[in-house]
């Protein structure tokens, strides 16, 4: 890692000390870019190589690396898997943390856990946010660098996926028990950033819910929170003594469900010069997800086109009545695009098991917070005769 541990720490020394980190978004290293990787072809160009070798970074390891022989955990078999042999290449990234708190992390049971944080430690990388246990899944990683005690803190959103007392898992995402953890946190690093995996799909904005987590996490002591998991970019915005990102967007990602969808082709690494509890400057890094599985910064046109669409986004965070009008109009896109056949079906997938996943799913469908969120906004413009909502 690109750290000196031995070195002295005076307190003088660490008020002036600073460090820049890196964070990126969904890493999901199947299909396409599986192959390329184990192959050894590069799977990032040179700039963002650079980035990634020369600055402390941390992205979410959006799947588990495990024995394709595993047992999933869907009924049908499905899930998100990396090979193993992965392992050895991500290490070539020099990517200094990993983490593991996202829905897709027990894919493949527990033992994909374990297979995951084995591999990746056994190529001397780091991870945080899932575990043997509730317990272990939720302690905080600390990194030094340049005489600063980093601290990175992963929860996800309930998805079928958290660790309990004695089940493995991630480690949870839950705002009410959250801040209070995170305030104990504060006094035991120099920074303190905390990674959420959490949000609704394919929405240009966090939800009223999300947006007020993340603004309580900085009151409670968070240097910096960074999201992930709509597989777009969201804005960001500095609150109080802090700084927000509410999505970066995909990293890696090969999916016909994601591919889909508009705009999930595009990200941005996310670079923080910090310092003792303070953000001082922040950079975003936008990039493409190529047709050849080959991550490219965006030229400098197009750089300045997706500068434009960030700026966009942030301001809407600020701006209660813009905010609310753009969340209603991502209620609406939900509700065509996803939740309409979901409810309109779900007798016959429930009932008639014409989907063997289904149950497992309509389980998640009302006992994820993002999904009952979701709903419930759903409803009210059902109810509302302008809402722009019907069945028909």
């Amino acid at each position: 890692m690109k750290e000196n541990p031995s070195e002295s720490r005076s307190e003088e020394g660490a008020n002036t000390a600073g460090t820049s980190l890196v964070f990126g978004g969904d890493f999901c290293p199947i299909r396409g870019y599986e192959q390329k990787m184990l192959r050894g072809a590069d799977i990032f160009d040179p700039k963002l190589q650079a980035i990634l070798r020369d600055h402390l970074s941390i992205i979410n390891l959006e799947a588990p690396l495990c024995d394709s022989t595993l047992p999933s955990a869907s009924p049908s078999g499905s899930g998100l898997r990396g090979s193993p042999e992965v392992a050895a290449y991500l290490k070539n990234l020099h990517v200094d943390a990993w983490s593991l708190a996202n829905n897709h992390i027990l894919d493949f049971r527990g033992e994909g856990i374990r297979q995951t944080i084995r591999h990746l430690q056994q190529e001397g990388m780091v991870t945080c946010g899932a575990g043997d246990n509730s317990h272990e899944a939720a302690k905080p990683l600390e990194l030094r660098a340049n005489g600063l005690r980093i601290g990175l803190w992963a929860v996800a959103e309930r998805e079928l996926n958290l660790a309990g007392p004695e089940q493995p898992g991630a480690a949870e995402f839950c705002p009410q028990k959250n801040v209070d953890e995170i305030r104990r946190m504060r006094e035991e690093f120099d920074f303190l950033a905390v990674s959420v995996h959490a949000g609704h799909e394919f929405t240009t904005v966090p939800s009223p819910r999300i947006r007020s987590a993340y603004r309580s996490f900085i009151e409670a002591g968070a240097d910096a929170v960074i999201g992930h998991h709509p597989h777009v970019i969201q804005g960001m915005e500095r609150h109080g003594e802090g700084f927000i990102a509410y999505s970066l967007g995909n990293l890696v990602f090969d999916s016909p469900y994601v591919s889909a969808y508009k705009d999930t082709d595009v990200g941005f690494l996310l670079k923080l010069d910090v310092g003792k509890h303070q953000v001082r400057s922040v950079e975003a890094v936008p990039y493409r997800l190529g047709d050849d599985f080959v991550v490219a910064a965006l030229p400098e046109g197009e750089r300045a086109v997706f500068n434009l669409r960030l700026e966009h986004l942030s301001r809407l965070l600020g701006e209660e009545e813009d905010y609310q009008t753009e969340w209603k109009k991502n209620v609406r896109f939900r509700w065509e695009t996803e939740y309409r056949r979901i409810l309109s079906n779900f007798s016959t997938y429930l009932l008639e098991q014409t989907n063997p996943d289904f149950p497992r799913r309509a389980r998640n469908l009302f006992t994820s917070p993002t999904h009952v969120e979701m709903i419930e906004a759903i409803m009210f413009l059902l109810e509302d005769p302008e809402g722009g909502l019907h069945f028909s």
